[in-house]
């Protein structure tokens, strides 16, 4: 045979990924991290949760001082403070996300007493800062944090910092530092033994994080698959295997976070197991308490196959069949009785209907061509907006933080994170994308809703600390929007409590802030401050009184429009329609009630 047909048979043959890093959690764990280590967790739609319990168990007791950063600390994020083994979070959110956005114990507790520190950013900056530590740049320019209370905060802490823009005299530009991670966790759909990562979006803060770690990855999949099958699905490939140290098999690893998959018929997907979800959240009211489920669920089992063997297949089937795209059909028919005995509506529901109809009126004025929602009552009012404005010629693409774009919003769970939206989204992306580029890009035409903690009359927003210094939950990406997005509604319960004089931190900044949407009536934002300009229709009060209710739930001090207008309540349509997104009225409240 001739040297190039010897040459030949050498070559053609497809060579398959060098190296096999396939070893127990347990190993990675006690082969790859130390005490002291910055660690990235990285959320995508997955979460590595079987291998932060490993992480757990390894260390429990031993103060490893960990310091991590990923978008949220919330879920079983958790845990790690609740187990003492992070000295320091930064993150965009600290809490607790489901069923409803608030505060968590565990956080409220550990600052308290000092076990633990907290560095908030927002949702956006964090993937800035991770992919600034990818591409090994000392900082990126951003458009988040400028004129906050929150980036005066970070600029004392080092990160954040404004300079001068090189091309353009006079001017400056907020940057946010590089950040780099020790190490990174990272939950896939599949890898193959060399550590090849099939990750399927929306994908969240995505891979930088990963991409940045200086010591590399530990990976776990939920299937460990050939070279070949790699090879035939490498537009999924987030992870490349030279970053990755160990490969671990992790079936469910993201439990209770859920993992979908599209056209890959090998992956099963499987939804979030929001009833475990909730006794997670109940199990953080007491110190006692929270220490039992750390114990039952993490370290009293030894491994993985002892979690799933305590799960047990029949909740896993469940889960699997969940995730179905149309099961929301059978969920919804199970709140049948409730949803066809409803009464009129409350106060809650009038809010969200009256600012759905805004949404739909500042798209068709404005031309807004992307509406971004925030969680809960926020979001319930864009999609609301989406549905009832078809019918009105009134389209507009849906765009969540996390990645999903133009998706058609499926009723029966209203929590933002609802994986059956994937099935109808017209692309599936990450947090820059989303938000750094759609949302709060050069030239963009995004109107953003968003919730408040407090609000006040200049239209600032504080979701971050409340009064004596107590932590609430964050940023997420509220300042992102605030700082970029083409304009705010803000709805938000009325009482003194919310609408406030001043509030105690400026979050998001409030000059984007064009209309307020309370219970009671809409706010518009002229020269600066919020001014009321209509009121509900409500035949139990003529005008006076219904200022007079207005300005007793109002901080500060109460403007009128001298054009103010009557709005015509929301219709029943309005209301059924809304009531399908929240069967279980998880944001709508008690019937009736205000809250």
């Amino acid at each position: 045979m001739s040297l190039w047909r010897q040459a030949l048979e050498r070559v053609a043959p497809v060579a398959p990924a060098a190296g096999d890093k396939r070893m127990s959690l347990a190993e990675a764990i006690e082969r790859f991290v130390r005490p002291g280590m910055k660690l990235n967790p990285v959320a995508l739609q997955s979460r590595p949760v079987a291998a932060l319990h490993a992480l757990i168990r390894h260390f429990a007791g031993s103060q490893p001082d960990f310091e991590m950063m990923s978008s949220s600390l919330s879920g079983n994020y958790l845990q790690l403070v609740g187990a003492g083994l992070l000295r320091r979070a930064v993150v965009s959110f600290a809490g607790e996300g489901y069923p409803t956005p608030g505060p968590s114990p565990v956080v409220a507790r550990a600052l308290a007493e000092g076990r633990f520190e907290l560095e908030n950013w927002t949702m956006l900056t964090i993937s800035q800062r991770l992919l600034a530590g990818a591409l090994g740049v000392p900082f990126l320019p951003t458009r988040s944090l400028q004129g906050s209370d929150l980036g005066e905060e970070l600029r004392d802490a080092g990160g954040y910092a404004e300079v001068e823009d090189p091309f353009e005299v006079g001017r400056l530009i907020p940057v946010v530092r590089a950040y780099t991670p020790d190490l990174s966790f990272v939950h896939a759909w599949a890898a193959d033994p060399a550590g090849n990562a099939l990750c399927f979006p929306p994908l969240q803060e995505n891979v930088y994080g990963a991409l940045a770690a200086r010591e590399g990855v530990v990976l776990s999949a939920h299937h460990l698959v050939s070279h070949d099958f790699v090879r035939r699905h490498a537009h999924l490939v987030r992870i490349p295997a030279d970053r990755v140290v160990a490969v671990c098999e992790a079936p469910y690893g993201s439990h209770p976070y859920g993992n979908y998959a599209v056209d890959v018929p090998e992956f099963v997907p499987y939804a979030n197991d929001y009833a475990f979800m909730r006794e997670h959240r109940f199990a953080q009211d007491s110190e006692e308490a929270y220490a039992e489920w750390l114990r039952e669920w993490i370290l009293d089992l030894g491994d993985p196959a002892a979690y799933l063997e305590k799960l047990g297949e029949e909740r896993l089937a469940r889960l699997e069949h969940e995730a179905g795209p149309e099961t929301w059909r059978e969920e919804l028919e199970s709140h049948a009785e409730a949803l066809d005995a409803a009464g009129p509506p409350g106060p809650v529901e009038e809010m969200i209907v009256q600012a759905a109809r805004l949404v739909a009126e500042r798209v068709r004025d404005e031309g807004y061509r992307v509406v971004l929602s925030g969680v809960g009552q926020a979001a319930l009012a864009a999609w609301l907006a989406h549905h009832l404005g078809r019918s009105q010629g009134v389209h507009f693409s849906n765009l969540a933080e996390t990645g999903m774009v133009g998706h058609d919003p499926r009723p029966a769970d209203p929590f933002l994170v609802n994986y059956r939206n994937m099935a109808t989204a017209t692309q599936l992306t990450d947090v820059l994308e989303a938000l750094g580029l759609q949302a709060c890009g050069s030239g963009n035409r995004c109107l953003a809703t968003l919730g408040a903690g407090q609000i006040d009359a200049a239209g600032n927003i504080n979701s971050s600390y409340g009064s004596g210094g107590r932590f609430l939950v964050g940023s997420g990406g509220a300042n992102d929007v605030g700082s970029a997005a083409a304009e705010l509604v803000v709805v938000a319960v009325q009482r003194t409590q919310t609408f406030v004089p001043r509030v105690d931190f400026v979050t998001t900044p409030g000059e984007r802030v064009r209309h307020v949407v309370s219970t009671l009536g809409r706010f518009e934002r002229r020269e600066g401050s919020l001014v009321l300009v209509a009121l509900f229709e409500d035949e139990a009060r003529d005008t006076a009184d219904a200022l007079e209710h207005i300005r007793a739930r109002c901080g500060f001090e109460l403007r009128v429009a001298d054009d103010l207008a009557r709005l015509p309540a929301a219709r029943p349509d309005e209301v059924a329609t809304l009531r399908i997104f929240d069967p279980e009225r998880a944001f709508l409240g008690r019937p009736g009630t205000a809250a």
